[in-house]
Formats: C-alpha cells, sequence, structure tokens
C-alpha cells in the first residue's frame, strides 16, 4: 500500500475520484427508537435482545459491559428501531455526537433507545466502518452537529431529516476499504490491549479473592485511609480529574487537565479514587492515580471518595479492594439522597469488614501483583500513543490530504 501526501495547492482541491453526495442518497434506511411509553423500564430484564443507550457508546468504542435487555416478543414489535450488524447508531438526544457500530459478533440485532436513531447503509457506495469514520472526525460531527441546540437537554432537530441532509465527501470503495484498513488495524491493537488488559485484572482480582477472603474481623480503614486531608497552596496550577473521566473499565486515568486549584478532592499518586454518586457508582466507575511524578498532588470532583493504602498496604490491594463486588455491593446499599442523586456518604464505608492481613502477606501479595498492573499500564499508554496516530491521521484520511494508493 503507497501513502501519497498531496501539497499545498492540491490539498485545497476535491481529490479525484471523489465525490461528495447527501447522505440520503447513500443509505437504505434510517430510523428512530422507539417513542415514549413504547419502551419503558419495566420491560427490562436479565437477558434477551440488548438495548443500545448512551452509556454503551463513545469514541472509538462500543461498550457492552452495562447493558439491559428487553424480551425477542418486545424487540420484534419494535423492528423499525432494530439494528443489525454494521448499521450505524446516533443519539440525537442528551450527549449528542456519539456514535457507533454495530458489531458482527455476539447478539444478531440489537434494540436502539428513545434517545437514539440508526442508519442502514447502501453497501454499493459505502463500506459502513468508512461512514463510521466519518463521523468520528471532526467533519462528520460538524455535519451531525449542525441542526443541533444546547437549549436544556441537547438534541438533534428533526433528527433524521437531519442526518439525512448530512454531506459526505465520498471516495471510490477501492479506497474507502484502503482507508478503513489502516485505520481498523489501529483500533484493533487497541482492541487486543484493552482485552489483555481486562484479563490482567480479572487474574489479579481473583487472587485478592483467594488471598483475601478469611473471617471478616477487621474494618476498612484498619487499612486505607477515606478522603486523607492533603494540601494544596492557593492559585497553583495542578491537575484536574472530572468526574467524566473515571474509567468505567480499566486501571489508570488518562484524561486530566490542568487548572487553578479550588475546592474538592484532593489526591495524590498511587491513590484510588471511587464515585459515590449514584449512576456513576452502580457503573463501576473507578480510577487509580498514576502520576509520573509520585509527589504530585491533584484534585477534581467532591463526588469521588479517595481511597489512600497505609502504610506497607499495597496500592493495589486498595484498587482490587475498590473493585471487589461485595464492597460495591455494600457501598451501594449504604447509598443515601433523594432517587437519581443518591451517594454513599464516606464514613458509612468505615465499618466495611474485611478479612484481617498479615503484612508479611500484603508484602508477597505486592511483588506478585505489581507485574499484572505495570503490563496493564504499558497497554494503556501503548493505546493513548495509538489513539494519538489514530486521531492524527483521521481528519486527513477522511478529506484526502493524505491518500491511500
Amino acid at each position: 500500500m503507497r501513502i501519497t501526501t498531496l501539497n499545498k495547492r492540491e490539498a485545497g482541491m476535491k481529490p479525484e475520484g471523489w465525490e461528495t453526495y447527501k447522505l440520503v442518497d447513500l443509505v437504505e434506511d434510517v430510523a428512530m427508537g422507539p417513542f415514549g411509553s413504547n419502551l419503558k423500564v419495566d420491560n427490562f430484564i436479565n437477558s434477551g435482545v440488548p438495548v443500545i443507550r448512551g452509556s454503551n457508546l463513545n469514541k472509538g468504542g462500543f461498550h457492552k459491559n452495562n447493558f439491559v435487555f428487553v424480551s425477542e416478543t418486545k424487540a420484534k414489535s419494535l423492528k423499525r428501531s432494530l439494528a443489525y450488524p454494521d448499521d450505524l447508531v446516533f443519539t440525537h438526544r442528551g450527549t449528542i455526537g456519539q456514535v457507533g457500530i454495530i458489531p458482527n459478533t455476539q447478539y444478531p440485532y440489537y434494540l436502539v433507545s428513545q434517545s437514539q436513531m440508526r442508519l442502514s447503509v447502501n453497501k454499493k457506495y459505502l463500506i459502513p466502518r468508512f461512514l463510521y469514520y466519518f463521523f468520528l472526525s471532526h467533519i462528520g460531527q460538524k455535519e451531525l452537529l449542525k441542526n443541533a441546540s444546547q437549549v436544556g437537554v441537547p438534541a438533534i432537530a428533526n433528527p433524521t431529516k437531519s442526518l439525512k441532509d448530512v454531506n459526505v465527501l465520498v471516495p471510490p470503495i477501492s479506497e474507502q476499504s484502503r482507508i478503513v484498513s489502516i485505520l481498523s488495524s489501529l483500533d484493533d491493537k487497541i482492541e487486543l490491549n484493552l482485552m489483555m488488559n481486562k484479563t490482567l485484572e480479572t487474574i489479579a482480582q481473583a487472587i485478592f479473592k483467594e488471598w483475601f477472603e478469611g473471617p471478616k474481623i477487621s474494618k476498612l480503614t484498619d487499612y486505607v485511609d477515606l478522603n486523607p486531608k492533603e494540601s494544596i497552596k492557593k492559585g497553583a496550577i495542578v491537575k484536574y480529574i472530572e468526574m467524566a473521566n473515571l474509567p468505567l473499565e480499566g486501571f489508570s486515568i488518562k484524561s486530566f487537565i490542568h487548572r487553578l486549584f479550588s475546592a474538592g478532592s484532593k489526591f495524590q499518586n498511587y491513590d484510588t479514587l471511587l464515585a459515590r454518586i449514584t449512576p456513576c457508582l452502580e457503573n463501576g466507575k473507578t480510577g487509580f492515580v498514576d502520576f509520573l511524578n509520585p509527589r504530585e498532588v491533584g484534585f477534581g470532583s467532591t463526588e469521588f471518595i479517595v481511597m489512600r493504602p497505609k502504610v506497607r498496604v499495597s496500592p493495589y490491594y486498595v484498587y482490587l479492594l475498590s473493585r471487589d463486588q461485595g464492597f460495591r455491593q455494600f457501598a451501594i446499599k449504604s447509598m443515601v439522597g433523594t432517587s437519581g442523586r443518591q451517594r454513599v456518604q464516606t464514613d458509612m464505608l468505615y465499618s466495611f469488614p474485611i478479612a484481617k492481613i498479615e503484612l508479611g502477606l500484603m508484602e508477597k501479595f505486592d511483588k506478585l501483583i505489581n507485574p499484572f498492573f505495570q503490563k496493564i499500564k504499558s497497554n494503556s499508554d501503548n493505546n493513548t500513543a495509538l489513539s494519538q496516530i489514530r486521531d492524527t491521521l483521521l481528519p486527513k484520511l477522511m478529506t484526502g490530504k493524505i491518500r491511500m494508493k
């Protein structure tokens, strides 16, 4: 495969063989999700046909870990809202700009939610994954959101009409295939690293349970400090982590910004951050602070609890404890507040019972587990680099500024 970079004069012109179309001329079907009472919480069951909600869609990914389901009968009664492999799914209300593509594995079809719409392409003109990458690009996002309103709940006006009216610059099928091959190879490597990390963490969690499931005669605060005091100078610009950037899955927190210190939860290297607000806690939002500078201190949302290992306690023990289902269920049951805005009160976690731990065993555990998390960190860093490469290539490939021959 040969890569050609256009010069500045050529880059301002439409690439040879590329044509601009209205999306309506390139699709087989566009349909909305169910209306109103056609899909209610009462319809959700533990297995069946998965329902795609906003929490399942994310740039470069399709989150499968928090599906809800409906029965086959219910799904088929809403057949216009069923999405099949290679269909694209968009959020038109709420977190607009989200796009996903239905995978060719696990489920034969999915039901999109009320806040979404699905699109089936005409494969004579478009490779579905090419269109998916188009909508991930800044050009595709601009087209998708050109009729968006940010007043009240963000929404796209006349969603299906707006989607059909999108302008798409389309290369020949052969070049679409080469573009998809380059971008997919990067995404496949990212996905492989994520799968490896999930496997490593699953093994680490199994070891944690095997080693520390003795009689529950100690309490959490024998080994963990909750929201320990930390000082940051007034006016200091430090790392800030938002609740949105705590991972649903995975280990290290990769996204942060620098901002002027103000009130908030303060943390340092090797702390674990646990979401304490619904639905973030139920969805599993947890992160491990892994700054390059071991003495660095940051701050962030007051909606997470800082969990810090006491002296001679492995930080990985604390992280794995925060991911343990028994601990999470204890935290969820202790939530208080109005429906939809319930929070864990930190002092309620003080009494969580855990097994008494000999410090010698803790040291052996840390030595055994450390390589797992070093590999997880290495894979995560690799994914950051791969994502940056993909995001740099994406707009150039989708506009023909870099041609695949």
